[in-house]
């Protein structure tokens, strides 16, 4: 199955501000695909906005699950690295950025990216 990505977003729930959440959008079979990478929930709509407004709905239903179980602490669980790439590429639109090469070891580490993000 090929995944065609179109779009990042990035934020925050308005109640849980410490959730950096990463979303990917992209096109799978002629359906569009709503995926939050930190939590692997994902759902489908005809449209963006469709497929949006589903995911929202899936991570209220996960967090108050979460929640519910007094497991708040445990609910990051990160979806595919493979899906994290689609997301960094897409989010650099193919841009490349000229890092001193002390640094990279760094970021890589403080912001949890793929070992393989940047060229080097």
């Amino acid at each position: 199955m090929e995944i065609k990505a179109l779009k990042t977003l990035t934020g925050t729930i308005k109640h849980f501000p410490e959730l950096y959440l990463h979303i990917l959008l992209t096109e799978e079979e002629g359906v569009i695909v709503a995926r939050c990478l930190d939590f692997s929930v994902s759902s489908h709509g005809e449209n963006e906005a469709d497929a949006l407004a589903s995911l929202s709905e899936s991570i209220t239903d996960y967090i108050d699950y979460a929640v519910g179980r007094g497991a708040f602490d445990e609910i990051i669980d990160p979806d595919d690295e493979s899906l994290w790439n689609v997301f960094w590429k897409q989010k650099s639109h193919g841009s490349k950025t000229m890092l001193l090469p002390y640094a990279l070891k760094g970021l890589i580490k403080k912001f949890g990216l793929p070992d393989d993000i940047f060229d080097r």
